[in-house]
């Protein structure tokens, strides 16, 4: 399998989804329904909303996306309806956004990236029964795409399917250690959902050591934990971050 970037014109800023799925970061959504419920809830719970202030990222490393060789001319040829369908999701467009990229899918069936921004999309819209579906068929395109199993955790997350979830977000970061946003939702997860304070404060930690510049908020969380779960292991070491800015890929 290869890895490219296909077209950098296509650079995003991540979603605090970890979405690198196009343009999530610039919209501010209300948070779960679960968001600061449990008994053991972190102050700072009520900002772990997913395309809240925090989402900002400036992740130094993209995940690249492996795909067959054979994906790379249907990807150089999807990309200009690609990038209308990406603006589209950017400007709040979303029907019209669904159907250029259901169209592209049509055209296109060997790319994972077009189906993965229906997942978003649908997320956006709260249908979380189809986004999942659309999701799941990403996977059986492209399995190696961390962004579709990123967006998947979410999606469970809010289905209330948390060990799914966390599945789908061990599985982004094994297939990238260095995804920052998989890391950032990990955490959320273990913290106010699994009640894992140990394994929520590793991977705040991992997705603060991404960071151009610490994010103050997720700083806080970091010291929050550390009062609440003193005992947890330091964060394993992270390769060196090769790439300035992330993308996502059609394939």
């Amino acid at each position: 399998m290869s890895t490219s970037f296909i077209d950098r014109r296509l650079l995003l800023v991540t979603a605090a989804t970890g979405l690198l799925v196009l343009s999530g970061c610039a919209s501010k959504q209300v948070g779960t329904g679960l968001e600061g419920g449990g008994k053991h809830v972190s102050k700072y719970a009520d900002q772990r909303d997913p395309l809240g202030d925090v989402t900002n990222s400036d992740a130094i490393h993209v995940p690249p996306v492996p795909h067959a060789p054979s994906a790379e001319g249907p990807a150089q040829k999807a990309m200009p309806q690609y990038a209308q369908a990406l603006q589209s999701i950017r400007k709040g467009e979303l029907d019209k956004a669904l159907i250029m990229l259901q169209s592209l899918s049509a055209q296109y069936p060997q790319l994972s990236g077009p189906l993965v921004n229906q997942g978003l999309v649908y997320w956006k819209q709260e249908n979380y029964d189809d986004a999942q579906a659309v999701l799941e068929q990403a996977l059986t395109v492209n399995a190696s795409n961390p962004y579709a199993h990123n967006l998947l955790g979410l999606v469970l997350r809010e289905q209330g399917k948390f060990a799914d979830a966390r599945q789908h977000y061990e599985a982004a970061l094994q297939l990238d250690p260095q995804y920052a946003r998989a890391h950032f939702n990990l955490g959320v997860l273990a913290e106010l959902y699994l009640q894992d304070l140990p394994l929520a404060l590793n991977h705040f930690r991992a997705y603060q050591s991404l960071q151009k510049e610490p994010d103050q908020t997720v700083s806080n969380w970091v010291i929050d934990l550390q009062r609440r779960a003193p005992a947890a292991a330091p964060p394993a070491a992270l390769a060196s971050p090769d790439v300035a800015n992330p993308a996502q890929e059609v394939n």
